[in-house]
């Protein structure tokens, strides 16, 4: 047997020492603070919403679809007790882009301003006939028609200001999140979606715990 020494080979197995069980344990501890500095991310198809708390103590919720941004809300901190939550009208406005206004988004604000309003019709001048508007103009547009100079009409313009408009408002519900994506998905594009649908989920998400339905 020669008595040169053996290279380390991967899977050698030595006697542990006491500075690699206090190298070991600092590791794990690092491995496990790191988790739990990690924001909490949930997905529902292909919704994602991810939740993080910032340096100032805030929470925050963001919501995106496709690597796109879709909303972001400041949330009240976990554990800390408060009665807010998030309105259809503010949901609404989260939503506010300059993406074109789509004929699922148009459905989507017609279904979120009938559960705010509890109605069960379209509110004369109101978000859900501007978003209308705004998708007829648009599909016009997308086929050729129209004056040179118009272009097309983006959400901002039309849920920019939706608490303001709204005649009626309320905490966004887990049933509101339904109806709405239900009625955009009835009109999205095959492979569409919808920025309000997906803006007044990531609410529903964001009121869990709050809720009771």
């Amino acid at each position: 047997m020669s008595d040169q020494t053996q290279p380390v080979r991967p899977g050698d197995v030595y006697p542990p020492t006491a500075a690699g069980k206090d190298a070991r344990r600092q590791r794990e501890r690092d491995e496990f603070l790191a988790r739990e500095q990690q924001p909490q991310q949930q997905t529902d198809g292909g919704l994602r919403v991810t939740e993080a708390d910032q340096h100032d103590g805030t929470h925050v919720v963001t919501a995106s679809a496709g690597g796109q941004l879709i909303a972001q809300f400041t949330a009240p901190t976990p554990g800390v007790e408060t009665d807010d939550a998030v309105s259809i009208g503010e949901a609404l406005q989260a939503a506010a882009s300059d993406a074109p206004v789509g004929l699922a988004d148009a459905a989507a604000a017609e279904a979120a301003e009938t559960r705010a309003t509890g109605l069960g019709r379209v509110v004369p001048g109101g978000v859900a006939a501007a978003a209308q508007k705004a998708a007829e103009t648009n599909m016009r547009l997308g086929g050729g028609v129209g004056d040179a100079d118009e272009e097309m009409v983006p959400l901002k313009d039309v849920v920019g200001s939706a608490t303001a408009v709204l005649p009626a408002n309320k905490a966004v519900t887990r049933e509101d999140a339904r109806k709405v994506a239900a009625a955009a998905e009835k009109n999205a594009a095959e492979g569409g979606g919808s920025d309000v649908a997906d803006a007044v989920a990531a609410a529903s998400e964001m009121n869990k715990g709050k809720m009771t339905r």
